[in-house]
């Protein structure tokens, strides 16, 4: 509880509160507001600043946490809620490579919060960036700085727009001519100011010796008088004109390139990927003649090539691919599936989706995402599990009949998958790409070609009661794995919920984070599906109602918490599964409140989803085909799969 001023009475019934103290402006209902400190509910946490009963000030004792060496404090915002997962030691030679230490927000507000640390003294909260000077900067029109855009990457930018309550700004990123939309924390004044440990973009010139200084060799001498320096070859002897091998960032994969342009001071290079006709600037150390090079240079390092490159596996060197791959199980090698490529699979020629564009105002106004039914799959009652595979073949996986099946685009069946048992209980199923997908059951996890054919199952021994599947960004499989009842916990605690991360040839758990102190209520949480985007990983929560997002940033894993029951706009009841486009909206479903609901990147509402001509009945599984922009729901309310064209 803290101490407010009313500003402003809202049509709702709302009130617009200043926290007095820090500065900061928020929305909050009736029921949260008292006049006098007599009337705070008895046990509730009290900010020091307000002032008891008696005239003077609370100074409740904090709440220690008992878990490691840290104590947690009282943040002194009413912006967030913080947790600390702590590494629990494991011993043998089984033992996960990873066990991930989280710092957990809480999401209250459309307002984009700020991140403390846990350990530190409270602090006060205002709507501008807090810097390491004494004097707070505050951003103007003009002021040259730098930004982290949506990719989690600090940029070189300039401040054209402040927008109106002083939290958001626009700013163009000076070194590629794009705008953008960022909340003022996300700015810093120059450089030097940037956390220890974040991504920051090839041209931001370095400012502080605490910042890690780039880890190029030296590649040449730099022409002063010509900064540019497009004769002066580079790594390899490579100079403009010339055919290579690039990393691209936005996905870690090597891509045949074309040189467009070297430019020695900033160490980077303009390159065109021809096979798929973009461009890009990329990092020179990121530059090699021949494939062959790069794991040699980088040893140790897991990498991700394009189907298109040549690896030359006949000299020996291994071609560590992500997608889209098929394994061959006699001999074990990796091999590429080119039958399966797509552009939208691929990630490169086709155009990015975003479910942002496709929004327009309905009569009265509001802001809606239209869908029309294109075709129902009927009798689909106890679907858990769907999946879009590259082509638009739709897997789903009912766990009444045990059963997984294939469906074209019109909604016709092309058949049933079988692989090595009968399926018991499938609990989700998740596309590997070119890869083909997988199946996850009661009794473990099956691998299917792109046509169903069985490949080959995973034999991961330390499963309990698993729901949810995805793949990250480096090809594992990641799985909700919860140990209740008849499970014999030999990774997760009885009664304890984690998130397992399966490396697919090793057959092995190589990380885990311990949902314990993300979870607020574990005897409510019912954390049933997962979802990637990018390298953040999307937990739906569907016994308290919310959005789980685990993801690292600036040196250290973090999560956020979104969402809470209720009927109103960014509240949820049965909250079933989350997909998101290739901007990061998301769509949820709101499964007993009947309706899907769109939200930004950055978790503000924008509108619900407006299905025709029949409405939805209690939607719950859901995927996204994205190469022709339609969202495929399960209505488990009337047992049929529908497939939407959306806009």
């Amino acid at each position: 509880w803290y101490n407010g001023l009313v500003i402003v009475v809202n049509i709702d019934g709302s009130y617009q509160v200043e926290f007095v103290d820090y500065g900061n402006v928020e929305n909050v209902i009736e029921d949260k507001m008292v006049e006098a400190m007599e009337n705070v509910p008895a046990g509730s946490i009290i900010d020091e600043f307000v002032k008891t009963v008696h005239g003077e000030v609370a100074r409740e004792e904090k709440p220690k946490s008992e878990v490691g060496n840290n104590s947690q404090e009282d943040l002194g915002s009413p912006e967030l809620e913080e947790a600390v997962l702590i590494e629990e030691p494991v011993i043998g030679d089984d033992a996960i490579n990873e066990t991930a230490e989280v710092v957990v927000k809480t999401v209250l507000s459309e307002e984009a919060e700020q991140v403390c640390k846990l350990g530190s003294p409270p602090k006060q909260v205002s709507p501008i960036s807090v810097q390491d000077d004494d004097t707070p900067w505050t951003p103007s029109v003009g002021s040259v700085c730098c930004a982290k855009w949506s990719d989690r990457v600090w940029y070189n930018a300039r401040v054209d727009e402040v927008m109106r309550g002083g939290k958001e700004v626009f700013v163009t990123f000076i070194d590629y001519g794009n705008t953008d939309k960022v909340p003022v924390r996300k700015l810093v004044k120059d450089s030097s100011l940037i956390p220890e440990g974040a991504k920051i973009n090839t041209l931001v010139k370095r400012g502080s010796p605490a910042v890690a200084q780039d880890d190029c060799q030296d590649l040449g001498n730099v022409n002063s008088e010509d900064p540019l320096s497009s004769s002066t070859p580079i790594q390899d002897g490579l100079s403009v004109g010339e055919e290579c091998v690039a990393l691209w960032a936005e996905d870690n994969v090597w891509y045949n390139a074309r040189i467009i342009m070297i430019d020695q001071q900033a160490k980077v290079a303009e390159v065109e990927f021809f096979d798929y006709g973009n461009a890009d600037l990329v990092s020179l150390c990121d530059v090699y003649r021949k494939f062959s090079s790069v794991p040699l240079a980088r040893p140790g390092e897991e990498i991700t090539v394009d189907p298109n490159v040549s690896t030359g596996q006949g000299e020996d060197v291994d071609q560590v691919v992500d997608f889209p791959v098929r394994v061959d199980q006699e001999q074990g090698d990796l091999l590429v599936d080119h039958s399966a490529e797509t552009a939208t699979d691929l990630g490169v020629k086709a155009e990015p989706v975003s479910l942002l564009s496709l929004v327009t105002k309905d009569q009265h106004g509001k802001m809606i995402l239209n869908a029309v039914v294109v075709n129902t799959i009927t009798a689909m009652e106890g679907v858990v599990g769907m999946t879009i595979l590259p082509g638009g073949t739709l897997v789903t996986a009912v766990e009444k009949d045990n059963t997984v099946k294939m469906w074209s685009r019109d909604g016709l069946c092309t058949g049933e998958v079988v692989g090595d048992r009968q399926f018991s209980n499938p609990s989700d199923v998740v596309c590997l790409g070119g890869m083909g997908f997988a199946v996850k059951d009661k009794n473990g996890i099956m691998m299917f070609d792109m046509q169903g054919k069985y490949v080959r199952k995973l034999e991961v021994d330390k499963l309990d009661t698993c729901s949810g599947m995805a793949v990250d960004n480096l090809g594992r499989i990641v799985i909700i794995n919860k140990c209740g009842e008849g499970d014999e916990g030999k990774l997760t605690l009885r009664g304890e919920t984690d998130i397992l991360y399966i490396d697919i040839m090793k057959e092995k758990v190589v990380k885990r984070v311990e949902m314990v102190d993300i979870i607020a209520e574990k005897e409510k949480t019912i954390c049933k599906a997962l979802t990637m985007y990018k390298d953040k990983l999307y937990v739906v929560d569907n016994g308290l109602d919310c959005v789980y997002t685990l993801f690292h940033e600036d040196g250290e894993d973090q999560a956020e918490v979104f969402g809470s029951p209720g009927r109103r706009e960014a509240q949820f009841s049965g909250v079933s599964a989350a997909v998101l486009d290739d901007e990061g909206n998301t769509v949820i479903s709101d499964t007993r409140n009947n309706r899907l609901q769109l939200f930004s990147s950055e978790w503000e509402f924008v509108g619900f989803v407006k299905v025709q001509p029949s409405p939805l009945a209690r939607p719950c599984v859901m995927c996204l085909d994205k190469e022709v922009r339609e969202l495929v729901v399960h209505n488990m309310g009337t047992s049929q799969v529908v497939r939407y064209a959306l806009g």
